[in-house]
């Protein structure tokens, strides 16, 4: 019963986010939101990250839809997501108020969106076959 009411609650929480159609913008930045990490841009069904995601670190995700203008989003009126680089380094780990688990960001974009997630590993070699 648990995971059902996670997996719900979930579902509601990002359900609200954009189609990610080409040309999305996903921005990984500081939990404070002061610092960019890196940003990528969703080209045929794939989103590239072009730098090394510290594992462990504590993160947001701002989506942006084509030609959104950043100041649009707010990121304490709940339009970022709250996450975890995981330990290894290739996938982005979503957080939710209240929920003891997570859901990778990965299998969301692949399962939801059709969008294949690359990350550049920790060794900062960018090898496709190892995302």
């Amino acid at each position: 019963m648990i995971d059902i009411l996670f997996w719900f609650l979930v579902g509601q929480t990002i359900s609200g986010l954009p189609a990610m159609s080409p040309g999305t913008e996903v921005r990984v930045v500081s939990a404070d939101l002061l610092t960019v990490y890196t940003t990528a841009f969703v080209v045929d069904n794939n989103l590239f990250f072009d730098n090394v995601l510290e594992p462990n670190a504590e993160v947001q995700i701002l989506i942006l839809s084509p030609n959104q203008d950043p100041k649009e989003v707010n990121a304490l009126d709940g339009k970022a997501l709250h996450a975890f680089i995981s330990p290894t380094g290739d996938d982005i780990l979503l957080k939710f108020d209240g929920m003891e688990g997570s859901l990778s960001f990965k299998n969301w974009l692949l399962e939801e969106r059709n969008i294949v997630l690359h990350l550049v590993p920790t060794g900062g070699v960018f090898n496709d076959e190892s995302n």
